[in-house]
């Protein structure tokens, strides 16, 4: 009897693919479509959809061009392409949890993209060892602003949600550190809502 597992295709990006991105405005990522196995350069709206993998976005390529400067390189868009084909190949490992997660924030994502918050680079899964919850950090950015919100979730926003905002390079300090209760007895919707407005509040705030 045939017994082995089928594996999905590995992700692959080109130079073309950094150069899509690069020429659309700021909102938009690269993503993997689970459906068509395709990578695409896709709007804020579409980005959020459960079943696309979150390759980068605008910022995802300066903090990748940055890294290199920092070694004394200057990256081209295969450097970057080869690195975040790589980087995806990994995720891609991780698929089905990313995807789990992804459903968890889809209406958060989405009461953020309404608000002209948008993604803006892949997120961070963690998926603990023993025991614990699933997590997901999401970067968003508010047009106009060099401003970043880090947002983690637990499944089931179980754990407090903590949201973070800094400025472009200023991770270690962040200008906002906040964190809700998010596991009483607000309802789904109800909760996305909640953190969606405390992001956008907190963007707004640090522009």
């Amino acid at each position: 009897m045939h017994t082995s597992m089928p594996y999905p295709p590995l992700i692959r990006l080109t130079r073309e693919h950094i150069a899509d991105l690069r020429d659309q405005e700021t909102p938009a990522c690269l993503t993997w479509s689970e459906d068509t196995c395709q990578v695409e350069v896709t709007d804020p709206w579409e980005t959020t959809s459960p079943d696309r993998m979150i390759i980068s976005g605008h910022q995802g390529l300066r903090e990748l061009t940055a890294h290199y400067a920092c070694q004394g390189r200057q990256a081209n868009d295969g450097d970057l392409a080869g690195d975040l084909s790589a980087m995806a190949a990994g995720w891609q490992i991780d698929w089905h949890g990313i995807r789990a997660m992804n459903l968890q924030v889809h209406e958060l994502r989405r009461n953020l993209a309404t608000a002209g918050v948008y993604l803006s680079a892949a997120p961070t899964l963690a998926m603990p060892a023993t025991g614990g919850l699933p997590a997901m950090t999401d970067y968003y950015c508010l047009a106009g602003s060099e401003h970043t919100a880090h947002v983690t979730v637990t499944f089931g926003f179980i754990d407090p949600t903590r949201i973070t905002t800094s400025g472009l390079w200023e991770e270690a300090e962040p200008a906002a550190d906040r964190t809700l209760a998010t596991s009483s007895t607000l309802t789904y919707a109800a909760t996305s809502r909640l953190v969606a407005s405390t992001v956008t509040q907190a963007l707004h705030h640090g522009r």
